[in-house]
Formats: C-alpha cells, sequence, structure tokens
C-alpha cells in the first residue's frame, strides 16, 4: 500500500500578497476524500522549502505520488510540467534575499522527467478543457524544488512526482482549481494502482 499523495502549495513571494498554489492547497485541506490518503504542505520560497520534500523522500518515508503546486503570472491553464532543469535562473530574490542568476542546483543530470506517462491527460483527464502539459518549470524556486524531488525520486519506483503550475484566481476561480488538483490527485492514485 503506498503512503498516499503530498500535495504542496508555495506561500506568497515577492510583491504578491498571496499565492494561488497555497490557496489551493488550503482549499484541498478541508476536502473529505475517502479513496486515499491526500497532506498537504505549504513551502516556503526559499532553498530551504525547495528541500523540502526532496529530504522526506531520501528520508524513506513511504510516499506514493508528490503533487508541487506553483504560480504562475503568464498562465492561462494549469500547466503540468513534464521535466526540471539543473539550473538557476533567478530575476528575482526568493523570500530569503537568495538571488543565484545562474548555476546548477547540484552535480549530476541536467533534466529530469516525471514518471507520469505523456496519455496521462488523454487518459485520465480528457474531461478537462484547462490543463495541458508544459515543458519549462522556470528558473527560479518552483523548478529548484521539482528538480530536487525528481532526482530524489528517480532511483526508485516511488514517489511519482508531478508539479502544476496554476494561473491567477482571476483566470480560473481558486474553487474551481481545487476541484481539478482533486481530480488529478485521483488520477495519481489510479496510476500507483495500475
Amino acid at each position: 500500500m503506498h503512503g498516499g499523495v503530498i500535495v504542496t502549495g508555495f506561500e506568497p513571494f515577492s510583491h504578491h500578497i498571496r499565492n494561488i498554489s497555497q490557496q489551493v492547497v488550503d482549499l484541498l485541506s478541508t476536502e473529505s476524500i475517502s479513496d486515499f490518503k491526500i497532506s498537504t504542505s505549504i513551502l516556503t520560497v526559499d532553498e530551504s522549502g525547495s528541500r523540502e520534500v526532496s529530504e522526506r523522500i531520501d528520508s524513506g518515508e513511504n510516499i506514493g505520488a508528490v503533487l508541487h503546486l506553483g504560480f504562475s503570472e503568464n498562465a492561462n491553464e494549469i500547466l503540468l510540467e513534464r521535466s526540471a532543469r539543473n539550473i538557476f535562473h533567478m530575476e528575482i530574490e526568493d523570500n530569503s534575499g537568495r538571488r543565484i542568476p545562474s548555476g546548477k542546483i547540484s552535480d549530476g543530470k541536467p533534466i529530469f522527467e516525471t514518471k507520469v506517462p505523456i496519455n496521462f491527460i488523454e487518459n485520465y483527464l480528457s474531461e478537462i478543457s484547462k490543463i495541458r502539459w508544459n515543458d519549462d518549470a522556470g528558473g527560479f524556486v518552483c523548478n529548484e524544488t521539482y528538480f530536487r524531488s525528481l532526482q530524489s525520486s528517480s532511483s526508485m519506483q516511488f514517489p511519482i512526482v508531478l508539479f502544476a503550475h496554476l494561473p491567477d484566481e482571476r483566470v480560473l476561480p481558486a474553487e474551481e482549481q481545487c476541484r481539478i488538483i482533486i481530480s488529478i490527485c485521483k488520477s495519481l492514485n489510479k496510476l500507483l494502482l495500475a
């Protein structure tokens, strides 16, 4: 039996008063899903936050899947990220004041791709119109977090790790995004049981 799905969001950063990923995680934490366990966590927007889940994976915690949520100012729909790159390209400071304009996140591979199959959307989420694959997790803490989690899980079957960039709530209301995230979590659970 897998250890359920962890869904993470980020606290506000830069000039943003709120972060849609935190709002969606907060809404999700009030939902009752009986099929499997969902636990939630709000990550800090800094190096410590980027390492939180990868350290849990490295410690051997029983986790079935990880769904990281982040905010993308330019998104018009929910973007499922195919991969994370081993690069920093921080145009602004994170919440600790750290700004790394270039360089590697860690030694090792230049890119890690999610184990979620490419036909995931069409097989499990075809009824949702506001979702698509994307291949640029950016160069900020979102990409760093995703990269660290993918790297930590790369040599094992579980957890499956996925990152979703969320649009602003004016594009897609938080409640609707939460319903889509629940559908994604249920679909990840089906993958784990396949």
